[in-house]
């Protein structure tokens, strides 16, 4: 018994009050949750319906994840499970002489910020029974707690009741969906939740939530599997919503802006045609840039102009730039066959050709026939 100066034990039950110098106050869950997981204590600042902790500075017990952990680890610390009995038995036996048998056990415990401190059961088949028949709804806790602050000391035991302390716990859930009564001759677990239990491991699986084998789904599972149909549905609606709007577009055709929008084909053959006017463009603009370099004057000879024309498809600019800068022959200026031999000519006359002509065919470094016939001096 727990007597003192700053430590006083709360019974989580409404029940009358036991010794005065044990503080006593019931705090009871009631077992309505999903998983086998029982809300023990809630989170937060939290008291008694009937006004304790009346010994506390502020009138409050309190529970958050330091104080959570520091009461797992004390229990997890321990050989034994704690027990849970009915209507807190356990510490009326020495006073009324009656048993006190166990309704179950538990070891587990884990904290969820918003909601508490959470148990996780090992009840006993009576147990099970009477939760499911709804005897029973609430869970209430034993916990030493220290006067000054309202901070639980330990979690001593708990128990089955029906008039909870705290308003608002959660309460027990017919166990008809998480627990199931062995079968009288048999240990092992129900064949039928078994098979449910497969099936739905199956379903979850077409989620892409593989349970791992011998194990059953937890409500995490549950959760990522409302996640993933969530999403399914999202991405349906989202299909469904193109699927329209492809099929409008299919049908309207005929309303189709052209002032915007030219057809694929159209726009190809304009593409094809755009090409092959550009390079007719660029080869008469070639023969052009040559023509003009003969015109004023530029030597430009027949063994290059393959060269020329060939440099100038790859870049007019470059031609351009080859051409501007060589010097202009007054000799060639004017000249109307743009330094070709006419097509009678069959005969050169070397005699004929100018000194400022042979001077350049030295610079060439040709013979002075071969200038007289790119230049076309006849004889």
């Amino acid at each position: 018994m727990f007597k003192t100066s700053t430590t006083t034990l709360a019974v989580l039950t409404a029940i009358a009050q036991a010794n005065q110098a044990l503080g006593i106050a019931v705090l009871s869950e009631q077992i309505n949750n999903t998983d086998d997981w029982v809300q023990l204590l809630p989170d937060g600042d939290f008291s008694s319906i009937d006004g304790r902790p009346h010994d506390v500075p502020g009138g409050k017990w309190k529970m958050n994840a330091e104080i959570a952990d520091r009461l797992i680890s004390q229990v997890q610390l321990r050989a034994n499970e704690l027990p849970i009995d009915y209507e807190h038995q356990t510490l009326k036996a020495a006073e009324n002489g009656k048993p006190a048998p166990a309704a179950g056990w538990f070891k587990e415990m884990q904290y969820r910020p918003g909601k508490g401190l959470f148990v996780k059961p090992s009840w006993v088949a009576d147990a099970k029974q009477r939760i499911i028949n709804r005897e029973y709804r609430y869970l209430s806790a034993v916990f030493p707690y220290d006067k000054t602050t309202g901070e639980p000391l330990a979690i001593n035991m708990a128990a089955l009741t029906n008039y909870p302390g705290v308003d608002g716990m959660e309460a027990l859930a017919s166990l008809a969906a998480n627990f199931t009564v062995p079968d009288k001759d048999s240990t092992n677990p129900n064949p039928r939740e078994k098979a449910m239990n497969e099936l739905l491991k199956k379903l979850l699986s077409r989620l892409g939530i593989v349970i791992a084998d011998g194990a059953d789904p937890t409500e995490q599972n549950v959760n990522d599997a409302i996640a993933a149909l969530t999403a399914m549905d999202a991405s349906k609606e989202k299909v469904a919503a193109l699927t329209a709007e492809i099929a409008e577009l299919k049908a309207d055709t005929g309303n189709i802006d052209l002032t915007k929008y030219v057809p694929v084909a159209t726009y190809q053959a304009l593409h094809v045609e755009l090409a092959a006017l550009k390079a007719n463009n660029d080869v008469l603009t070639v023969d052009q840039v040559i023509e003009q370099a003969q015109t004023e004057g530029k030597l430009i000879i027949p063994a290059e102009m393959e060269y020329l024309k060939n440099l100038g498809k790859q870049s007019l600019a470059a031609l351009k730039a080859a051409v501007d800068a060589r010097p202009v022959v007054a000799a060639l200026t004017g000249k109307q066959t743009k330094g070709k031999a006419p097509e009678d000519a069959t005969k050169t006359n070397v005699a004929a050709l100018t000194a400022d002509q042979k001077t350049i065919a030295d610079q060439l470094g040709i013979s002075y026939e071969d200038m007289a016939k790119d230049l076309g001096v006849n004889s």
